[in-house]
């Protein structure tokens, strides 16, 4: 049954009142809670524990796949990486194997790049881009004979003839070039010059020679000095050793 105020004060002061019913008691003033016919909870408690012998049954069912053990395997280029940065660094850790790579990459994309570059370089597609070969004192443009077809043994006793001594050099020196390219060391254009056959001989045996007599061909032609019989003399014999050492 609840009770009733007894007593309070007047204003805003705390109560003495107590407040109760039949089983608790309010006592305001001291914040307490008095409980009476209170009823205590007396029944067990059991703690359920599942089958252990269940458990190894439910758990080794390989339908449920409960346990599985998963190892993860590196593939292919994960292998190489790690095999590279062991070679390269003498470890395989994660900053190594990131280096070894950016240098894979790196060097794929610059071997693409300079691939790429030869080809053009070989296809038609540079004509595009080259300007139009022009005749120079360097190239032989002006020359319209099939050189197959050029006595060249000709043209210099001629040139002789009339001692002209710097176009009897010239035919010299593309002679050299002709049989340069019959001996698969070059490949002769009317339009490339002597820093083009430069370039692309590659044997060492015969570029410092051809070298030597270039210069010999730029200081007589397009220096366009006076050169006597006896100068012609001391590098026909530098012609003929070349075309002897060529053996073509």
């Amino acid at each position: 049954m609840l009770g009733y105020l007894i007593s309070c004060n007047t204003g805003y002061g705390q109560t003495d009142s107590v407040v109760s019913n039949d089983s608790v008691i309010t006592d305001l003033k001291k914040d307490k809670f008095i409980f009476r016919n209170v009823r205590k909870d007396s029944s067990k408690i059991v703690l359920l524990q599942p089958s252990q012998k269940k458990e190894v049954e439910l758990f080794s069912d390989p339908k449920l796949k409960y346990k599985q053990t998963v190892s993860a395997q590196k593939g292919m280029l994960e292998r190489f990486f790690t095999w590279l940065a062991e070679k390269l660094f003498g470890n395989a850790g994660f900053e190594s194997v990131i280096t070894a790579q950016r240098i894979v990459i790196w060097t794929v994309c610059i071997a693409a790049v300079v691939i790429i570059i030869w080809l053009l370089s070989r296809s038609d597609v540079v004509s595009l881009i080259r300007p139009k070969p022009k005749a120079t004192t360097f190239n032989f443009m002006d020359v319209l004979e099939d050189l197959d077809k050029i006595n060249f043994e000709e043209k210099i006793k001629l040139a002789l003839s009339d001692n002209d001594f710097r176009l009897a050099t010239r035919w010299h020196y593309l002679k050299i070039l002709f049989l340069m390219d019959r001996a698969k060391l070059i490949t002769f254009a009317s339009y490339k010059t002597n820093i083009d056959y430069r370039y692309e001989l590659k044997s060492k045996n015969h570029q410092h020679a051809f070298i030597r007599l270039s210069y010999i061909y730029e200081y007589v032609w397009y220096g366009k000095f006076i050169i006597g019989i006896s100068d012609y003399k001391e590098r026909e014999i530098e012609f003929n050793d070349f075309e002897k050492e060529l053996g073509v």
